[in-house]
């Protein structure tokens, strides 16, 4: 369990049910809105951020922005997890620079298939 996800958002059982699918993978870090998201993801480093867009406090597209300015944690994948799954939504965020947008319901494999493709990504992303 070499790699940490920072999960974030404010509902309770949607971070059970992402911790679920992960924690056999991966080391899973929990926070329930951006503010709180922001000081885990300085303290701990994570490989990959999930994140809700819709949030208290602070916001997915806040968070996101936040952690695109902290030089350390500038590069580490996010993935957007959205009810709002329409192809305007889901572009505006891709071209926002988000790894990937995954919408509510939640599949497993595609969080799992979306977790690859951002881990690999990044590793790409460290090599060149």
């Amino acid at each position: 369990m070499d790699k940490t996800i920072l999960l974030v958002d404010d509902n309770h059982d949607m971070l059970d049910l992402l911790e679920i699918f992960l924690y056999k993978d991966y080391e899973v870090i929990t926070a329930l809105n951006g503010f709180e998201g922001l000081k885990k993801a300085e303290e701990q480093l994570p490989d990959v951020i999930i994140t809700d867009i819709t949030m208290p406090v602070m916001d997915g597209i806040r968070f996101f922005n936040q952690i695109r300015k902290n030089e350390p944690l500038r590069y580490v994948p996010i993935i957007a997890v959205t009810e709002f799954a329409q192809d305007i939504t889901r572009n505006s965020l891709l071209n926002m620079g988000f790894s990937g947008v995954i919408s509510k319901p939640l599949e497993k494999q595609t969080l799992m298939d979306a977790v690859t493709v951002a881990l690999n990504s990044a590793d790409s992303h460290i090599k060149s």
